[in-house]
């Protein structure tokens, strides 16, 4: 009988999350995050538009979208290099009649290689932006 219960000790202990290794993950990937921010001479809501469109596009799962805080929160499922991505982006009025967006990412596992969403989003972003020519 004490077999079978050190036996099922030892079971439940391996099934039960590890705290430590749980906090050195999060810190670890938190170590990796990423940011960059660019100012934009357009209105708010053609870049929020544009930016959630890029989102749906790319196929990213949007957890929150408050225009009012503007406030972004995407997340990106697992790839050949990644177990996935949270992306955070807030844009920001400046004075000058323009807005600040700043996009950050980080890896949701710290042993993931993330893609460099600062670079894609910016892209996409100035893509749709840019003026369309006439054929």
């Amino acid at each position: 009988m004490a077999a079978v219960l050190a036996c099922a000790g030892l079971l439940g202990a391996c099934g039960a999350p590890d705290a430590a290794r749980i906090a050195r993950e999060r810190e670890l990937a938190a170590a990796v995050e990423k940011a960059a921010a660019r100012v934009y001479k357009r209105p708010f809501d053609v870049i929020w538009g544009a930016l959630l469109a890029s989102a749906a596009e790319r196929k990213m799962t949007l957890m929150q979208a408050d225009a009012a805080s503007g406030v972004i929160e995407l997340r990106h499922g697992a790839s050949a290099t990644s177990a996935g991505e949270r992306i955070d982006i807030r844009l920001t009025g400046t004075a000058e009649q323009a807005v600040r967006v700043e996009i950050r990412s980080r890896p949701l596992v710290a042993v993931s290689l993330p893609r460099d969403w600062q670079r894609v989003l910016f892209g996409d972003l100035e893509q749709k932006l840019a003026p369309r020519r006439q054929p």
